[in-house]
């Protein structure tokens, strides 16, 4: 199995600490680390603010995610990359994880109390199909 770590990010606050939980263990390990997210339909959203284009696609929104959240870990592990997932989180974080050889999935425990627990979460999702151990960071 490859020394690789994979984290899903979805630019909220819990899901930025799950990745520098991430980016702690990849050090500790030697690993490298790749930093997902997962645009699970395409659409287009507008962003007005937004310096440069106004219109981003879901893909284009998840690309970016990924590479700020990257950019943020590098200071903590140096060996980052990012990449954007089509599909559903939970199924595209398995998927890559297979396909890159990961030691690791990490993911945040957002939703995955009370009723997200029965209807089922990322961190669900990713623990019952992952092809490799995963570690699920308490975030709230």
């Amino acid at each position: 199995m490859a020394n690789v770590i994979v984290v899903g990010v979805d630019g909220t606050d819990t899901s930025r600490h799950a990745a520098r939980r991430a980016a702690e263990l990849a050090v500790r390990l030697g690993a490298d680390l790749h930093v997902l997210t997962a645009a699970d339909k395409a659409m287009v959203e507008e962003f007005p603010d937004r310096p440069g284009a106004s219109l981003l696609t879901s893909g284009e929104l998840a690309e970016a995610v990924a590479s700020e959240v990257a950019d943020e870990l590098r200071a903590t592990a140096p060996s980052v990359t990012s990449s954007p997932l089509q599909g559903k989180p939970a199924t595209a974080l398995v998927d890559e994880a297979t396909r890159l050889g990961a030691a690791v999935i990490v993911v945040g425990n957002r939703r995955v109390q009370g009723v997200g627990r029965l209807l089922g979460s990322v961190a669900s999702g990713v623990a019952a199909h992952a092809p490799c151990d995963v570690y699920i960071v308490k975030t709230i």
